[in-house]
């Protein structure tokens, strides 16, 4: 999620509150560990997203297929699995949502001292870039049927800084010694000629398609946001009472995506999270994912409008806490 000035300082405030001191509703908070996927509450309940395993399930596509007129499972916040709750929005770390299936990555990095910690906002999670293209590329050294869509964000404030952060980026392609070798095998470029949009598949199996969401000079390759994408990432709720709002520009979304042009991605966040007074009362990702009894959260209203609506494209969908079932029925409507 964007985090603006306003809620950077708010939630820099509450960053050294002790979890305990939250308010959240009753329910969750004397919720069990274990798998919910087909919970219509929700709870603080385990994704049990290792459960899903597609490991190579692009291997089944024809090369002539396009990015952009596929269905892609994608995670929002792709590395904020082990966050304060404000900034919670996975309970998986990378690898197990990739061998999961995941396609779509969200990397948050912030610019600190030319290098790029990754951040949630203002929040560092104890991971850097280099331990991202790792797992990324370990992943396609494996499984080279496949491709990487990473939305690449700057993130928070930068600082310390003697470059700019598109120098540093190509620091890490050029000279860094642990992810050099690594983004020249498997970072795609795109070729003489290139027009906008996303490669087909055969060009993208074994490659990392960056979305560029950060200023550059000269960087090729697809920004986010720019004529090629069709986003909906309205992320900002005044309180659970606005799940039924946000899931009608979600469903809004993914009917555009069936209709619409092949060329064209459509992004979609399930993501969404309460606004500074909200946050406080129990309105986090996790709520707004899972739903709280009496409230239906975002993934079962979408689980059961997916397992409905019969064959599409649904473009990449971009889910906080996505469950194994959820992840499965995105792949299977590739083949229907």
């Amino acid at each position: 999620m964007s985090f603006s000035v306003r809620r950077r300082g708010f939630v820099r405030a509450l960053v050294g509150i002790a979890i305990a001191t939250v308010v959240l509703p009753a329910p969750l908070a004397s919720a069990t560990t274990g798998s919910d996927a087909g919970s219509t509450t929700g709870s603080l309940h385990s994704s049990g997203l290792a459960e899903a395993v597609h490991p190579d399930w692009m291997a089944g596509l024809p090369d002539g297929a396009g990015l952009a007129d596929l269905s892609l499972p994608g995670t929002h916040d792709t590395m904020a699995s082990g966050a304060s709750v404000f900034a919670l929005t996975q309970d998986a770390d990378l690898p197990t949502q990739l061998s999961a299936g995941v396609r779509v990555v969200d990397i948050r990095t912030r610019h600190f001292r030319n290098v790029f910690p990754i951040h949630h906002g203002i929040e560092y999670l104890n991971s850097n870039f280099t331990d991202v293209v790792v797992a990324l590329t370990d992943f396609l050294r494996a499984h080279p049927s496949e491709a990487i869509v990473m939305r690449l964000k700057e993130e928070d404030t930068p600082a310390e800084n003697t470059r700019s952060y598109e120098d540093t980026l190509n620091w890490y392609i050029d000279e860094n010694p642990g992810t050099r070798d690594r983004l020249r095998e498997h970072l795609w470029r795109p070729s003489d000629g290139y027009s906008g949009g996303l490669p087909g598949l055969g060009e993208a199996r074994g490659k990392l398609v960056v979305l560029r969401d950060f200023d550059a000079v000269a960087w090729p390759g697809p920004r986010f946001g720019d004529a090629s994408m069709a986003i909906q990432d309205t992320y900002e709720l005044t309180g659970l009472g606005d799940v039924g709002r946000k899931w009608d520009l979600i469903r809004a979304q993914f009917e555009r995506a069936r209709t619409g042009s092949p060329d064209l991605l459509f992004i979609n966040h399930l993501s969404a999270t309460g606004n500074p007074a909200a946050l406080v009362t129990g309105t986090v990702p996790v709520t707004v994912a899972r739903g709280i009894p009496g409230v239906v959260g975002i993934l079962p209203r979408t689980q059961e409008y997916l397992e409905t609506v019969g064959p599409g494209r649904l473009g990449a969908v971009m889910a906080d806490f996505p469950t194994a079932a959820l992840v499965t029925e995105i792949i299977e409507h590739n083949f229907r």
